[in-house]
């Protein structure tokens, strides 16, 4: 199976290069179009207010992240663009996939498991059970 475009997202946290790579990988070999996302979660509570000023923050953070792994793909030579959203990750991850037409969402997983996840939810978990499309999910560990 080959894929024309690849939809990856992508956050700060540690497995993100190892999800970044195997997005880019497979985009180097089916010579597919990338789509770098970042989400910006807000509060999920009425009572916590992200402020403007938090927010401004966060999207000048997410703007460096997706210019970096942007640039990553350029120079190897792999058409990229990328998005930012804010509001809730999976949602937005299978949209964009609807939207733009991908035939691959690659992302990563957190390994948690049990009270934590249940507390934190299941970007991955969501994704698997809502794309509009083929999900890969890369292991954090």
């Amino acid at each position: 199976m080959s894929f024309k475009k690849i939809l990856v997202a992508v956050d700060d946290s540690p497995a993100t290069a190892k999800v970044f790579a195997k997005a880019l990988e497979l985009a180097q070999t089916d010579a597919a179009h990338l789509m770098i996302n970042h989400c910006i979660e807000l509060a999920a509570s009425s009572q916590v207010t992200m402020n403007l000023a938090d927010l401004e923050i966060q999207t000048q953070q997410a703007q460096g992240l997706l210019q970096f792994y942007y640039q990553k793909a350029k120079n190897q030579g792999v058409p990229a663009e990328f998005s930012y959203h804010t509001g809730d990750p999976g949602t937005n991850i299978c949209d964009l996939a609807g939207t733009w037409g991908a035939d691959l969402i690659v992302l990563g997983r957190r390994g948690l498991k049990g009270f934590a996840e249940l507390i934190v939810g299941s970007v991955s978990n969501h994704v698997v059970h809502h794309a509009p499309c083929s999900v890969l999910v890369v292991q954090g560990k």
